[in-house]
């Protein structure tokens, strides 16, 4: 469990922006399925109904795995995975940017070829699409601040613990790379 002021504002703002998200696109998926016309429903339903339910299942699952991802970093007191998962909200950032313009598509392509969603649907989903990339971009900089500060906290004690030694420094970061990253041994029995 984090321990410190900054590890808990840390997994607080993945936390609070994982809930404040998911809301938003709950919101959408049920507007969205709700505004589906009867006949558009259903194993012979047009292609475009799957867009909403695959984007939210996409944000489910990364919001899920960022929280775990927040555990481990702070639990482990690792400040590469910490900048990662700064990077990792970026990217959930443009793909919530993204997302607005499949779904617009998706809806116009109901609408228009198919008839098959109500018209005033891109009007009653566009404030909560717009909304999502604002509470990301939001988490995204706080995350950045706060990961700035956890970078300090981390160094004080990776410094407790191994002191001014420059080697054992390298060999830390070294290992704390590798804890991470994906290492695929080769039939010779060397690390590639």
């Amino acid at each position: 469990m984090p321990n410190s002021r900054w590890t808990w504002a840390f997994f607080l703002i993945v936390l609070f922006q994982c809930i404040i998200s998911l809301a938003l696109e709950g919101y959408v998926f049920g507007d969205f399925q709700a505004s589906l016309e009867r006949g558009s429903r259903g194993p012979g339903a047009p292609p475009g109904r799957r867009t909403i339910p695959t984007y939210l299942a996409i944000f489910i699952f990364g919001f899920l795995y960022q929280l775990v991802l927040t555990w481990d970093a702070l639990r482990l007191k690792n400040t590469i995975q910490v900048i990662g998962i700064c990077l990792y909200n970026l990217g959930m950032l443009i793909y919530s940017a993204v997302e607005m313009d499949q779904v617009d598509q998706a809806i116009q392509q109901l609408l228009n070829t198919h008839n098959a969603i109500k018209n005033n649907t891109w009007h009653a989903l566009k404030p909560f699409l717009v909304a999502a990339p604002c509470v990301i971009a939001l988490g995204t900089i706080l995350l950045s601040f706060v990961a700035w500060k956890l970078y300090d906290e981390f160094a004080w004690t990776i410094y407790k613990h191994i002191s001014a030694d420059l080697r054992l420094k390298r060999r830390f970061l070294t290992y704390q790379v590798r804890q991470h990253a994906l290492i695929i041994p080769s039939p010779k029995g060397c690390i590639c």
